[in-house]
């Protein structure tokens, strides 16, 4: 992997969606204050909410993070960088069109789908156009450029349903949805973390890097359900497949997690870490959760919770804290190394803010998550009081942070 400012799009560019997404996070945890956390997973404010938590803070945030580490982990140029200035100005309003959608009038749904859309659009076409002259070609650059044709298939289920919902087409929506869920969490999020975290887990957790035949044992079930999801439409049978293989290719990447774990030779207690260890641990509580729910569903609600909230949220905001440091010194900083002294990385964040940031925000899942599973709603509400103090503290780190650019 070759770091080169070459290969990564501007800093200038992205700072909108760095701090657009960090904002999304306060955002979406004040607003289950006025929702009902306990309402079916699948009724309309839920949903919403669903919505505005993954487009406004875990899409922006991998959008953000993969226009920097794409290009240079398969070492080459964008093709466009400067789409990136406009991505954002359709995702934002489709936001706002679809959440309303959501809440106030389901015909907005429409609105909001076709601008949100039209951003997913502009993103995977120009990452696929730029891969195709991709120099290093491994398992891991094959599953990016997976990840986004996975990607597109979500978000034209999505499109489907909405039509759907409007009237317009004659859809089983438990069907699309579960191709939606399907492509979206599993194809495109969690194909990408699978994927940057056989790297990033290596580069910032001084692990052993795995070789690409480890991670295709994961990746190549990973696929398969993804395909058999897609085939279930003709064949029930093969859904229950898909199942199967989704848990295969978790089995195999949790062991790959245990692997470059073990391997470290020294372990730092850093802000990135601890975050990491929230994050997989409330990893490994999801899936067996999710594995109780199929006898109970009273374990489904917080196996989601644990998945949305504390695996890929504290997966984004610990690598948040390596990443926009990291920019921020490669772009300002390290022209001036000969000619000035210039701060380390750690010093670049404030350490106690960022601690208070994980202490609120760790309480604050494991309150939430207790609290759903026991259908307790002031102590849910407990939860979501010190998240939404964890999800303030990590925007202001992030804007302090690019405010130095």
């Amino acid at each position: 992997m070759n770091i080169s400012a070459e290969y990564s799009v501007s800093l200038h560019f992205m700072k909108p969606y760095f701090l657009i997404a960090s904002f999304f996070l306060p955002l979406s945890m004040v607003w289950l204050f006025f929702i009902d956390p306990f309402a079916p997973l699948t009724s309309l404010e839920t949903v919403g909410w669903v919505h505005l938590y993954f487009l406004g803070f875990v899409m922006l945030s991998i959008f953000s993070a993969m226009a920097q580490l794409g290009p240079v982990i398969v070492e080459t140029k964008h093709k466009n960088e400067k789409i990136f200035k406009t991505i954002w100005k359709f995702l934002i309003p489709g936001i706002v069109f679809m959440v309303a959608g959501f809440y106030l009038n389901i015909s907005l749904l429409l609105v909001g789908g076709g601008l949100v859309f039209v951003a997913m659009a502009l993103y995977a076409f120009e990452f696929l156009w730029t891969l195709q002259t991709m120099k290093r070609k491994t398992t891991i650059t094959y599953a990016m450029k997976l990840s986004n044709i996975f990607l597109l298939l979500g978000i034209i289920n999505g499109l489907i349903m909405a039509l759907g919902f409007n009237g317009y087409l004659a859809v089983k929506i438990q069907t699309y949805l579960e191709l939606h869920t399907f492509m979206l969490l599993l194809g495109f999020i969690l194909v990408l973390i699978m994927g940057a975290s056989i790297i990033l887990i290596p580069m910032f957790g001084l692990a052993k890097r795995l070789s690409d035949n480890t991670f295709a044992k994961s990746f190549i079930p990973l696929v398969l359900a993804l395909a058999f999801i897609l085939l279930g439409v003709f064949d029930p049978y093969l859904t229950q497949m898909a199942y199967v293989m989704a848990f295969i290719s978790i089995g195999f990447y949790i062991y790959q997690l245990y692997s470059m774990f073990a391997s470290r030779k020294k372990v730092v207690y850093d802000i990135w870490t601890l975050h990491i260890y929230v994050a997989y641990s409330s990893f490994l509580v999801s899936i067996f959760f999710f594995l109780l729910s199929i006898h109970n569903q009273v374990f489904l609600a917080p196996s989601f919770w644990l998945f949305f909230v504390g695996f890929i949220g504290f997966l984004i905001i610990g690598n948040f804290y390596k990443i926009v440091p990291f920019l921020l010194w490669f772009y300002k900083y390290a022209p001036l190394i000969e000619e000035q002294s210039v701060p380390m990385l750690h010093q670049l964040i404030n350490q106690k803010r960022v601690h208070l940031q994980w202490f609120f925000s760790s309480f604050g899942v494991v309150l939430s998550s207790f609290a759903l599973l026991f259908d307790n709603g002031n102590l849910f509400y407990g939860g979501v009081t010190l998240l939404s103090v964890g999800g303030v503290l990590f925007f202001l780190e992030i804007y302090k942070v690019l405010k130095a650019l």
